[in-house]
């Protein structure tokens, strides 16, 4: 069965809460937290120990809940209370798997790749119950449509935004010069779905 059931935490001591309703945020990234705030849910930011593999030959959905499911078990805090999240995004398109760029090249032939077609955001998402051992996972999928891009579009684009630390090198709230239309969850292709998050919490009694 996978995921298993109940996920047990491997990153060891660090932070420690006694509010079990406190979401401890796996995650350095700006657009989760500005999700969770959006959300009125408590939470602080802690570090986790996993290293993603890259995988790009698996499912892309699959994928990303592995890595949820890593980030959120190697967490550094200590097992008492609080709620652990983990996330992880990545785009896919034709078969291929985007994660985040390496570098600036890169990223222009992600956008050049994206030009005028449709794609899709897959987000995983995994929650510890610190204080009861439970756990709770999921996938969002969003399909995006882009805009046909020329070499001038991207390359003025890349130039206000920082691709080197988003999926496919793109952010869909600095996105309306290159998005033309989504079907789905706005908030997963930020990298959070709120609506997966609010069932998740729900799951848990949260």
């Amino acid at each position: 069965m996978y995921p298993p059931p109940n996920l047990p935490l491997k990153g060891g001591g660090g932070y420690f809460t006694e509010d079990r309703r406190l979401i401890l945020l796996a995650s350095t990234s700006p657009r989760r937290r500005t999700i969770l705030k959006s959300l009125g849910l408590k939470f602080r930011v802690v570090k986790s120990l996993y290293r993603e593999i890259d995988r790009r030959s698996q499912n892309p959905s699959r994928l990303a809940l592995r890595h949820a499911i890593g980030k959120a078990q190697m967490a550094r805090v200590r097992r008492k209370c609080g709620v652990v999240l983990g996330a992880d995004t990545v785009v896919s398109i034709d078969g291929r798997i985007l994660g985040k760029p390496r570098n600036l090249r890169e990223a222009f032939r992600m956008l050049k790749l994206l030009s005028g077609r449709i794609h899709t955001v897959h987000t995983g998402v995994a929650l510890i119950d610190l204080a009861s051992g439970r756990s709770a996972t999921g996938t969002a999928r969003t399909r995006v449509t882009f805009k046909r891009l020329d070499t001038g579009a991207i390359r003025r684009y890349l130039a206000r935004i920082h691709p080197l630390d988003k999926a496919a090198a793109y952010a869909i709230q600095d996105g309306k010069d290159v998005i033309k239309s989504i079907r789905g969850s706005f908030t997963n292709v930020m990298g959070l779905p709120a609506e997966l998050l609010k069932k998740l919490l729900q799951k848990l009694g949260k």
